[in-house]
């Protein structure tokens, strides 16, 4: 059954993909894939490297973030397996329609490499934390320092950025306060769950209190783990700053390499481009496809034309997020059978 349900997400994936790079393409702009071609190959192979750089960098700086947990809890692994633990982490979130997807495709391999449970539920959990208030703070200082850039989008666009840092918040203050209160929380969701059954707004809520139960054991026994440990908090926080920073930049990076300078719209382009990766990362959709698109069209129609908004997102897409995934999915296969032949050996 779970096999099934990848598939689906996967092929769902591929069609969304599929739909939006038409619909960008259908945009009345007159771009043509001919003419993003010859726009790619007249870029500036040095900012181009740049780009591709910082997508890297997407993907290894969660895996030094991992490493850097697990040395710590007294379970050392080496670069490429921490490579390995955030491709798996990369690929699967790129293909469900969570941004935590890939965290059980992350505990797997993990699990593979003879870390027990519990350190790999405190190791993803810290880092998802730390993950989500990293996305926070530049969300918060963005709009903080260009409230401009905010104000001059759609309506639609604000709200979804607004909802996005709202959910975020939300989240953050849950995570907290589960590592602090779980118990506690775990009673009050367990009541409200029964008062919206109540009033018809919820089915099996025995479900869901179970469910909530069980995510406060989890972060209770990552508090147990974690406790007195407040370096690699910060570490991993600010691990995560540079992961998402790397992402954000890919934009930047692409912009320069089209030949159109480094002067006037630069700081406001990243920010357009941060505020697009929040306003999606709640949109129940793989990869926040289509809700990003919509995001970086948004706001980048405002300060170029539209043929050139069009080309700039999708390039930008194509490097952060597609080729992104595709690497990641590389490095997932070459590191798969290497974890089944550790289980065959173990199992006999």
């Amino acid at each position: 059954m779970k096999q099934k349900r990848r598939v689906f997400w996967a092929v769902l994936a591929l069609l969304i993909a599929a739909a939006t790079i038409r619909t960008v393409f259908s945009a009345g702009s007159g771009l043509s894939p001919a003419k993003l071609l010859k726009a790619v190959e007249q870029a500036s192979p040095l900012w181009i490297c740049a780009s591709f750089l910082c997508m890297t960098g997407f993907i290894v700086l969660e895996g030094l973030s991992l490493l850097c947990i697990l040395r710590h809890l007294g379970y050392p692994r080496g670069f490429f397996r921490g490579l390995r633990y955030s491709a798996a982490d990369q690929f699967f979130s790129a293909i469900t329609p969570s941004a935590t997807g890939g965290q059980p495709a992350a505990a797997l391999m993990m699990g593979s490499h003879s870390i027990p449970g519990g350190v790999v539920t405190a190791t993803l959990v810290v880092n998802l934390i730390l993950y989500t208030a990293a996305t926070l703070t530049i969300g918060i200082v963005c709009l903080l320092a260009m409230p401009s850039v905010f104000l001059e989008m759609e309506g639609f666009a604000k709200f979804l950025i607004l909802f996005g840092l709202v959910m975020l918040l939300a989240l953050t203050f849950l995570f907290i306060g589960l590592l602090k209160r779980g118990a506690l929380l775990s009673r009050l969701g367990g009541k409200l769950f029964g008062l919206l059954h109540r009033i018809h707004l919820m089915r099996n809520p025995d479900r869901w209190k179970e469910r909530l139960s069980h995510l406060a054991e989890e972060y209770a026994q990552c508090a147990r783990v974690m406790k007195g440990k407040p370096g690699v908090w910060i570490t991993v926080y600010f691990l995560n700053l540079a992961q998402r920073l790397a992402q954000i930049t890919v934009t930047l990076a692409l912009h320069f390499a089209l030949n159109r300078g480094f002067a006037g719209q630069g700081a406001a382009l990243w920010v357009t481009q941060a505020l697009a990766q929040i306003g999606s990362s709640c949109v129940p959709i793989p990869g926040g496809m289509g809700a990003v698109d919509y995001l970086m069209l948004s706001g980048f129609e405002r300060m170029f034309t539209t043929e050139y908004a069009i080309e700039l997102q999708l390039l930008s897409r194509g490097v952060s997020f597609y080729i992104c995934t595709l690497l990641s999915g590389l490095i997932v296969l070459v590191g798969l059978p290497a974890s089944w032949l550790r289980k065959r050996n173990a199992a006999r």
